[in-house]
């Protein structure tokens, strides 16, 4: 009987404990970004550990059908990472964060929000001006050069390769032609299936997708027009891997693995070109036409209203500390080697190299204009990136021409802009 009393004792102790006791589930696209939210839950447990964590990966091409296919059946997970060109279009599903940036953080959303680069700013807020989201981690698209294979070919790149200008346009695409016939490669370039680089590619050309207006002014410009044509023809040449776009054949594999020499990504790749054993990546310039920089974006962090005040504030406050410069966010960029969303925010990464990544994409980011937020940070651009990207690839298939293809987005881009009431 006593070791039962004091069974029902403990249970009786533990039972508010038990009861109080918080499980988030988080939706993240896996990898470094996995990686860098396993770090901040370890930690955060120490600090709370009447909270708990669930890290469910989904895969970057299938993450906003998995994303939309919640919303609509209402199952949706605490927490989700969402990357910049989808961030807009599901800002209404998100708790206001502004009460919790007082309570958590003892500042006002105006001083949280001016924090941070101008150009993630429009990210972050709704139309209301409403804080919805802690940006997880800021990027630049850039370069990425694979250094034995230009050091075979006997071509310096741009800056930390013997080069200081940027190439232009004419001379990236022979240094491609060089670089793949010097070491014997089926192709030159990698770059993943993502409207945003055809959007960073068009910017440097000195073209559009949208303006700043919202109008499509894609199948209008003959510069963009020409700038398209010459884009699909990397892919015929084969300069740029047609299965990368066209049968989700990873770039990721096919640069790390030596396939391709150069890799048309960004700053969230410095983690992995580091992992990489016997083989030696460093970042270049992207090449100038009218323009070089590299397209900002990053991954973003949004609490998801569930109706569960409890949970939506638990997971407000966690997120609000995973982002916060000198909380967990300085654990997050150590970890992940991504770099950072706020202003004068300097962070000891304790690795060489990230000087080198933050001089090159610094550069990238800093001649970016400001239109290249403009015309991305908008539910248009959310909605019109898989048609874009997805009408793209089926002319590098050869399955339509280029002209085909722009009816085809216009006829999207009229759609959206018609559910939307955008006139």
């Amino acid at each position: 009987m006593r070791k039962l009393a004091v069974v029902l004792l403990i249970s009786l102790i533990l039972l508010p404990v038990l009861a109080s006791a918080v499980k988030l589930t988080i939706y993240c696209g896996g990898g470094t970004e996995r990686k860098g939210l396993e770090a901040l839950v370890a930690e955060y447990k120490k600090l709370n550990p009447d909270v708990d964590f669930e890290i469910i990966d989904i895969s970057y091409s299938s993450y906003m059908q998995k994303i939309s296919l919640a919303v609509m059946s209402g199952d949706v997970p605490d927490l989700m990472t969402i990357t910049y060109p989808f961030a807009p279009e599901l800002r209404k599903y998100l708790i206001d964060l502004d009460p919790y940036i007082e309570k958590y953080l003892g500042i006002t959303p105006k001083e949280y929000e001016d924090a941070f680069y101008n150009v993630v700013k429009p990210y972050i807020k709704d139309e209301n001006g409403k804080i919805k989201y802690v940006p997880l981690h800021f990027t630049v698209q850039g370069l990425w050069v694979n250094v034995d294979y230009f050091e075979k070919a006997g071509i310096p790149f741009p800056p930390l390769g013997g080069r200081e200008e940027p190439w232009t346009w004419e001379e990236f695409v022979e240094v491609l032609r060089k670089v793949k016939e010097a070491n014997n490669l089926p192709y030159a370039m990698s770059m993943q299936y993502s409207a945003e680089r055809i959007a960073n590619y068009l910017a440097i050309r000195g073209a559009k997708v949208l303006d700043e207006n919202l109008n499509l002014v894609l199948d209008k410009d003959p510069k963009a027009i020409k700038a398209l044509e010459d884009f699909v023809n990397l892919f015929k040449e084969n300069l740029c891997v047609p299965a990368e776009w066209v049968s989700g054949q990873s770039a990721d594999n096919d640069f790390y693995g030596g396939v391709t020499a150069v890799y048309w990504a960004g700053s969230w790749e410095t983690l992995d070109a580091l992992s990489v054993e016997g083989k030696r990546f460093l970042p270049a310039y992207l090449p100038k036409d009218e323009y070089c920089f590299g397209v900002e974006g990053g991954r973003f962090f949004g609490a998801f209203k569930t109706g569960d005040k409890k949970k939506e504030e638990e997971a407000a406050k966690f997120a609000l500390w995973a982002g916060w410069k000198g909380k967990g966010y300085d654990i997050y960029l150590k970890t992940t080697l991504h770099l950072s969303a706020y202003k004068d925010h300097k962070v000891d990464y304790g690795v060489p190299i990230m000087e080198s990544v933050q001089k090159v994409f610094g550069y990238l980011a800093a001649n970016a204009p400001e239109w290249i937020v403009t015309v991305r940070a908008n539910p248009v651009w959310s909605r019109l990136y898989d048609p874009l990207r997805k009408q793209i690839s089926l002319v590098i298939a050869g399955q339509q021409d280029l002209q085909t293809a722009l009816k085809n987005i216009r006829a999207e881009y009229e759609r959206i802009v018609e559910e939307l009431g955008i006139k």
